[in-house]
């Protein structure tokens, strides 16, 4: 009796497992949108000739950069 229980159990924790799995996956399929309509984007504009940038880069810790854009005159 007790190997056909366990078989039970394992089977109805199996299909639970499934279930919570299919039902999450539709959730973030449905919910997830993107991050900003266009309308709220940030303008492309055009640098002027005169002016020049140069990129430096930082590294405050391990797997962390930061870019900086600066003004060279």
């Amino acid at each position: 009796m007790r190997p056909v229980i366990s078989s039970l159990i394992l089977a109805i924790t199996a299909a639970a497992t499934i279930a919570v799995g299919v039902a999450s996956a539709n959730f973030i399929s449905t919910s997830i949108t993107a991050a900003a309509p266009k309308g709220d984007r940030l303008p492309v504009s055009v640098a002027s000739a005169d002016s020049r940038y140069v990129t430096v880069e930082t590294r405050p810790h391990d797997g962390v950069s930061v870019l900086n854009k600066i003004q060279v005159n």
